[in-house]
């Protein structure tokens, strides 16, 4: 399945979870592009056309950002809003996305048992990413669940990361 990987950090360089990923990815399966949003549009002028383009071209789409407070990063929000257009994917000829996977591969700053019902961030991160799950359904497409790494600022993130990469590799090649 040809995927792409949407990557949304605002700080890949200093990323120890995306850029982990993103090197695993490049090491394992150049086959899959990567496509770093921050990077391709530091003035936040996004060529809509050219993205939806590239989406266009792929079978399986992964959203990869850091949650930042419960949420996606500005940049990939903008980038939903902007190239999620009307009359492309959704609406009279807005069918561009129906068929296709889409999921998200996200990185979490607290514990797993804060993304917990009554927990420190109060919802699941089930809930939390709701809204992709909502949006991929909205557009006719099926829905890749997501992937996740909790807990980056913990004092056991390199063997944790290590065996979180290689299941990161599988959800987004399998």
């Amino acid at each position: 399945m040809k995927t792409i990987v949407i990557l949304a950090h605002p700080n890949i360089e200093q990323s120890l979870v995306s850029k982990s990923w993103i090197n695993a990815l490049k090491e394992n399966h150049a086959e899959v592009k990567i496509h770093n949003i921050y990077e391709a549009y530091p003035d936040w002028k996004i060529d809509v056309e050219a993205e939806q383009k590239l989406v266009s071209a792929y079978d399986r789409i992964i959203f990869q950002f850091p949650v930042q407070w419960l949420n996606m990063t500005p940049l990939m929000k903008k980038w939903f809003d902007d190239v999620l257009s009307y009359g492309w994917a959704y609406g009279p000829n807005g069918d561009k996305l129906v068929g296709k996977e889409i999921g998200a591969a996200v990185s979490a700053g607290s514990p797993e048992e804060a993304y917990q019902l009554g927990g420190k961030n109060l919802f699941p991160l089930s809930q939390l990413l709701s809204p992709i799950e909502a949006t991929v359904n909205f557009v006719n497409a099926k829905y890749h669940s997501f992937h996740a790494f909790y807990g980056v600022f913990s004092d056991d993130l390199e063997n944790r990361l290590k065996v979180n990469t290689q299941e990161y590799l599988k959800y987004v090649t399998q």
